[in-house]
């Protein structure tokens, strides 16, 4: 017989180990990583294996979601899911809360709730800032340091962190906030936030600033999850920079499948079940009006509307009295599509015996922001 928490026991759980408090779900339960999907196998790939050192450190089964580009999509994904389980936590896989994140994803899971009413559908948030990624950047940067025969406690040190860019201003602010942590945590002289594309400053651009102040060396982090194409770019640029610098210049592997990574997930998992997560909606512009835009407060959820009146009333004279709120559990609902395999057998009970396929990458420029892909 499956066990199930009571309510009153959330708090509690909440402030326990989240391995810990996974010990205390039943096996009604599922948890769903989602990716954004990617025409790189190996990007895909990568998110099969974070699903299965997630669903090793938390002692629960996790499944895989993508949002594009590849199989299942999440509401796939779901589909699979609603029939071995009564309880889904979604996990995003994300660096910076974006499009994606408050859109598309919450999209995704309010189709989801309107098709299987039965189901129990958590929205949990994205990685984030977290202290684990924070250990995890300064590791980066040591190895650099290590290369490069320097030392930031006897040396000039400079790190630019490049993210990949946006178009939403409050993700892109994150990597400024991120830079700074970095920063006050360590000994460098300066750690100088950047852009591979979509917005400014961009890396190169940050490069040639700091290159004028004659740091003993310049340490290059990658702020993505994969060795993509965007990684590959920060790589180039930082070369092409080093070759005419009186310094030494080098730059850092991506965050990868690293245990820490998992680490945050599972904070972010256990944010998610006990309804906990939390996002500000503040500087959101699919929230609340800022200047230069105006025109995308509430998002695609316009056109959710339509879809889930038809879904859940069945007629074609709905009413248009809806509000532009972001939905789920913290202000920003979430939604994902599709579906893949892990090709590994979970062993989880119900019958849960889903299997975890993936697919394609797609290649866009930096002239605009579909927050895809190789990097993410």
């Amino acid at each position: 017989m499956s066990q199930s928490i009571e309510s009153p026991d959330l708090d509690d759980l909440a402030r326990e180990d989240p391995t810990e408090m996974a010990a205390h779900i039943g096996d009604d339960e599922a948890v769903l990583l989602v990716g954004h999907g990617s025409r790189r196998e190996e990007s895909n790939e990568q998110v099969r294996e974070l699903a299965v050192d997630l669903e090793d450190h938390l002692g629960l089964p996790v499944d895989t979601g993508f949002i594009e580009l590849e199989q299942p999509g999440i509401n796939d994904a779901i589909d699979q899911l609603a029939s071995a389980v009564s309880e889904i936590s979604v996990v995003h896989l994300s660096l910076f809360a974006a499009g994606h994140v408050k859109n598309d994803v919450p999209v995704a899971l309010e189709t989801a709730r309107a098709e299987h009413p039965e189901l129990t559908i958590r929205n949990g948030s994205h990685l984030g800032i977290h202290p684990s990624i924070l250990d995890l950047l300064d590791e980066r940067a040591s190895e650099v340091e290590a290369e490069l025969g320097v030392d930031r406690t006897e040396d000039d040190v400079a790190v630019v962190l490049c993210a990949r860019g946006s178009s939403d201003p409050d993700s892109n602010a994150d990597a400024y906030k991120l830079a700074r942590m970095l920063w006050e945590s360590t000994e460098f002289e300066t750690v100088e936030p950047t852009f591979i594309g979509v917005t400014e400053p961009l890396l190169d651009q940050t490069l040639e600033q700091v290159g004028d102040e004659d740091y003993d060396a310049v340490v290059a982090l990658p702020y993505m999850l994969g060795d993509g194409v965007l990684t590959q770019r920060v790589h180039d640029w930082t070369d092409e920079f080093a070759a005419d610098y009186d310094g030494v210049a080098g730059s850092g592997e991506p965050l990868g499948t690293d245990e820490r990574i998992v680490e945050v997930l599972a904070s972010r998992w256990q944010e998610a079940r006990t309804d906990d997560v939390t996002m500000s909606c503040d500087t959101c512009k699919y929230r609340v009006t800022l200047d230069g835009f105006e025109d995308e407060v509430g998002g695609t959820r316009d056109d959710l509307v339509h879809v889930l009146e038809h879904l859940l009333e069945g007629h074609d004279g709905h009413s248009h009295d809806h509000d532009h709120s972001h939905g789920d559990d913290h202000g920003h609902d979430h939604g994902h599509s599709d579906d893949h395999d892990h090709d590994h057998d979970h062993g989880h009970s119900d019958d849960h015996d889903h299997d975890h396929s993936h697919g394609d990458d797609h290649g866009h420029g930096d002239g605009h922001d579909h927050g895809h892909g190789d990097d993410a």
